[in-house]
């Protein structure tokens, strides 16, 4: 996932955020700020959860600012944070509605129709090419 953070009136700054590359105890570091177990962190995240989405951008600055401390973050506007999948997120979801069991073939050629959508706009990922321009 790509978070892009873009503080009122300065430049925009991107990461690539992976839950599943974050060692354990970063990601208990998360976890205990977030206050609930790392999966309810990383659904957060996913469903607009603003604590969740304030410990994921706490982790990504504090990668480029090793001393900052959860109680310094900055206090931001729900509109200066972005999420976007990359295309090849997009790709094993895809994968997974194809899959899945419990839909019916309208619901999963719907689904398919609206991932296809998103995966021809995608980036591929911060310092790769990507089909935006």
């Amino acid at each position: 996932m790509i978070v892009t953070y873009t503080p009122d009136g300065d430049q925009a700054q991107q990461w690539e955020f992976s839950p599943g590359r974050i060692k354990s105890s970063e990601a208990e570091i998360l976890q205990k700020r977030y206050g609930g177990t790392w999966d309810e962190f990383k659904v957060g995240v996913l469903k607009g959860d603003m604590r969740a989405r304030r410990v994921m951008l706490f982790h990504c600055l504090r990668r480029e600012h090793h001393t900052l401390r959860f109680e310094d973050m900055p206090d931001f506007f729900d509109e200066e944070l972005e999420l976007e999948f990359t295309k090849a997120e997009l790709e094993g979801m895809r994968a997974q509605v194809a899959q899945a069991s419990g839909l019916n073939a309208d619901e999963r050629e719907s689904t398919l129709a609206a991932l296809d959508v998103q995966i021809a706009d995608a980036p591929e990922g911060l310092g790769k090419a990507s089909s935006k321009n």
